[in-house]
């Protein structure tokens, strides 16, 4: 018995849904002030005195007006975008640079570490605990 009113309150939701529906079809099929679609050709049988109509008027040449103004806005989205990527390829190209640059850099690094181990080892040089480099008195390198 507890199916009954749920059955009941379903058809009554699906009903004021179809009528709904029903209301805004019919709204959309009698309008008169719809904006004709600017790509579509002329219906057949149109005259030349209702193309003319239709061009003069404002309605139409707002819309032609706002066209044209998104095309335009369109146009230096597009411009943007370009400058953004090619910012980016440029960044990624620094990036790759310093990357470059930072490999040559520790190459060079250890080649300084392995010239100062080789020089603490021959007894030239002594490295303290706070970095700080002396130069033995008893050697002589040269």
């Amino acid at each position: 018995m507890k199916a009954l009113p749920a059955l009941l309150f379903a058809l009554v939701i699906t009903a004021i849904i179809a009528i709904a529906m029903f209301v805004v079809g019919g709204n959309a099929l009698l309008n008169t002030n719809s904006v004709p679609v600017l790509n579509s050709p002329p219906a057949s049988g149109a005259s030349n005195a209702a193309a003319s109509a239709q061009a003069s008027d404002p309605q139409l040449a707002a819309a032609e007006h706002q066209i044209a103004d998104m095309q335009k806005l369109i146009n230096q989205y597009q411009t943007r975008e370009q400058q953004y990527q090619t910012e980016l390829q440029q960044a990624a190209q620094k990036i790759n640079d310093a990357n470059t640059q930072l490999a040559q850099d520790n190459q060079q690094l250890q080649v300084f570490q392995q010239v100062l181990v080789a020089l603490q080892q021959r007894g030239i040089i002594r490295i303290t605990q706070d970095g700080e480099i002396q130069l033995l008195q008893g050697s002589s390198g040269f």
